[in-house]
């Protein structure tokens, strides 16, 4: 007798002796060598079997049961088996039991295996093998569900090696449409059996969407977008998001200049390079950014697009690389000569910037010109580059630039390519001598934080903790890397509920701590410090003594008194702070500093700035508050009561009032900090006498709202 048993679970769960299929015998049986198979070929605990194949609480008799079907399993597998101890099928583990299979004959493991070697000749550049070896471990489903015909078959076991047919559906519908097109009609097929059974997955209906217009069947792809709007409508109350949006405007405008061939990707071969770094798997929000960027690329029919340039600025850890990433894979079909990555390590943790020269030749060597290293001059290189990509249509991810004379000679002067710049600095000069559009990205706001936990963290963790996860969101300030980093330290504990992490977060002087880590890549407080070290010495000052000013906003002259500087010295170190997104100016003259920027440098204050710098600097911020409020204060109500008040200490630059009203708009808009201020002078000279200044200030703000 032929003793090789060949298991099926990507389906219906099946077992076959030669051409001969076994009788598995009654359902819980069934669905215990399904469990046997999910688990090879590691072991089956006991103990997990008897929790999954009982949905309610299980009997006494439990263990026994298992032990049972385990001994009638093993012998219907091995008939002619005299003692178990001999075994080859199903064995005894140390905690469990073993099925002892391999990928010649586990369908699973097969699956498993054939998926990994299409990843990897995806990685080693050769997408049609990649689709073959998708599509191969495609065909061994016999249907979208796992281990159909079990009472278990819906447990979440079964249903996370679902979720792998689905991804990799999505990657077979990736390399056919990019290197595969022969193969279209079947990956057509299995991109329908995944969303019956996902009918909300958007990146499926995407993908749904490109092969029926790379097919021809423009009008069957925008029926297919209308049906996914109707439903994400009906059923869940919401529009389409930025990628299915995306795939319908392909499909309406045709945006590439001339564009009559599929919506797929071209084939990846010589001279067109595939570069971009993989998708951010929980890439979340940033909808009105996403807007923006697609409006850069030009309507069929242009001859040119309205730029060439897009720079999306930002903070640091505000996710300026992961956004031009996402975009960059939206729009990729839209440039058929390649995608290129350049970084430009303007902020790298080891490294110096690239020189332009050095971006230059790896540009070039993408697109397989030879010898770009032999020209004579920086302008002959130029040429080369421009001439290389002349005629082409091609997408340039410049990422983390330092300053715009490192990225100029990079922007493309053709009209088919579109170059995606990301940097920590505002680069306004591309905007005046390049038309780029200038991308300023935010902090994510409170919803968008929330979704990127939901993607790291599950669901089920954030909606069960709420309020812990809105108070985290709130405390990263909305930046994705304080999340992200907040992420990982909740997923490497799973034990400790969310509300320990934001306890921590809350006292700021553990929360940098909380937020970052030895990898100077990922972690927060190295991030922020990159920027810093780009600082001059002035606007390095006046950023660290921002840190002992109570409010996240500051007027230029509170700024000017605070660093005992002139205003014109401290406008240019404002400048710079703004240039480098450590500043922001929401409302004109005020100047707002990010919470976690300003723990940061409260942080660098206190190591770098000696106990008499500080306690100078926060005496003329006191006496700036009190001689501007007593100047504000002779304007609204000239015949009160007043108290005279020394000369200010050297470097105090009170805030000087055009008027009445403007002096009710100066207290409006210090409404808050005042009343702080008024409660901090206990310990101050004359600390009563100024109290009583700002009190009357405070009056006029009451009378004023």
């Amino acid at each position: 007798m032929d003793a090789t048993v060949r298991y099926s679970i990507l389906g219906t769960v099946r077992a076959l002796r030669g051409d001969t299929e076994i009788d598995l015998g009654p359902p819980k049986r069934l669905a215990l060598l399904a469990l046997l198979l999910l688990r090879a070929p590691g072991p089956l605990t006991v103990d997990e079997a008897v929790d999954i194949l009982w949905d309610d609480e299980p009997p006494p008799s439990a263990v026994n049961v298992v032990h049972r079907h385990i001994g009638a399993l093993r012998r219907t597998l091995e008939p002619e088996l005299r003692s178990r101890t001999h075994a080859t099928h199903l064995v005894r583990a140390a905690d469990g039991y073993r099925l002892l299979v391999d990928t010649s004959t586990s369908d699973l493991l097969h699956f498993r295996d054939l998926r990994a070697q299409a990843q990897l000749a995806l990685r080693g550049g050769a997408p049609a093998q990649a689709a073959q070896d998708f599509m191969e471990s495609l065909r061994l489903w016999r249907g979208p569900a796992v281990a159909a015909g079990t009472h278990v078959a819906r447990h979440p076991v079964f249903t996370s090696v679902g979720h792998e047919f689905v991804a990799t559906v999505k990657e077979a519908a990736d390399a056919v449409l990019t290197a595969a097109p022969a193969l279209t009609e079947e990956v057509l097929t299995m991109l329908r059996r995944a969303v019956e059974c996902h009918p909300f997955d958007e990146a499926l209906h995407c993908r749904i969407i490109a092969a029926l217009a790379a097919s021809g069947r423009q009008a069957a792809a925008l029926e297919q977008f209308e049906s996914i709007r109707r439903g994400l409508a009906d059923e869940l109350g919401v529009e389409p998001g930025p990628e299915l949006r995306a795939a319908q405007q392909h499909l309406l405008q045709r945006r590439i200049t001339g564009s009559t061939g599929p919506l797929a990707a071209q084939p990846v071969g010589a001279g067109r390079p595939a570069q971009l770094p993989a998708d951010c798997l929980s890439f979340a929000g940033r909808e009105q950014a996403l807007g923006q960027c697609l409006e850069l690329l030009p309507l069929e029919g242009e001859n040119r697009p309205p730029t060439m340039t897009a720079a999306i600025c930002g903070m640091a850890g505000v996710g300026k690389t992961t956004l031009a990433v996402h975009w960059g894979h939206l729009v990729a079909d839209h440039f058929p000569d390649g995608q290129i990555y350049v970084d430009l390590q303007g902020h790298h943790p080891s490294r110096a910037p690239l020189e332009s020269g050095a971006a230059i030749a790896e540009v070039l060597d993408a697109l397989g010109v030879e010898n770009n290293q032999s020209y004579p001059s920086a302008a002959a290189l130029g040429s080369a580059y421009r001439s290389a990509l002349a005629g082409r249509r091609l997408l340039l991810v410049l990422d983390d630039v330092a300053d715009c004379e490192q990225v100029r000679p990079l922007l493309p002067a053709t009209p088919g390519c579109l170059a995606i710049v990301t940097s920590r600095r505002r680069l306004e000069g591309l905007a005046v001598t390049d038309n780029a559009r200038i991308i300023t990205l935010d902090p994510m706001t409170r919803q968008e934080g929330l979704e990127l936990l939901d993607r790291r963290l599950g669901t089920d963790r954030t909606r069960a903790e709420r309020a812990a996860a809105e108070e985290l969101v709130e405390l990263c300030g909305g930046l994705p890397l304080a999340l992200a980093v907040a992420g990982a330290r909740a997923l490497t504990h799973p034990q400790f509920p969310l509300a320990s992490l934001t306890a921590r977060l809350r006292d700021t002087a553990d929360s940098l701590d909380a937020l970052s880590s030895r990898d100077a890549r990922t972690s927060t407080r190295d991030a922020f410090h990159r920027s810093y070290d780009a600082l001059s010495s002035g606007a390095a000052r006046l950023f660290r003594l921002l840190g002992l000013h109570p409010s996240r906003d500051i007027a230029l002259p509170a700024a000017a008194s605070l660093a005992g500087t002139d205003l014109r010295r401290t406008r240019q170190d404002v400048a710079e702070l703004m240039d480098h997104h450590f500043l922001v100016e929401l409302v004109a003259g005020r100047y707002t500093c990010h919470e976690l920027l300003r723990t940061y440098a409260a942080e660098l204050s206190s190591l770098l700035d000696s106990p008499s710098a500080r306690s100078d600097a926060v005496a003329r911020m006191v006496e700036h508050y009190l001689y501007s409020a007593e100047a504000a204060t002779a304007l609204l109500a000239p015949h009160r009561s007043t108290v005279i008040l020394p000369p200010p200490r050297p470097g105090v630059r009170p805030q000087h009032f055009a008027g009445r009203s403007d002096a009710a708009e100066w207290i409006v808009a210090e409404r808050y900090l005042l009343p702080e201020l008024a409660r901090s002078l206990g310990h101050y000279p004359r600390g009563e006498a100024f109290r009583r200044q700002l009190t009357s200030a405070l009056e006029m703000c009451v009378k004023k709202q």
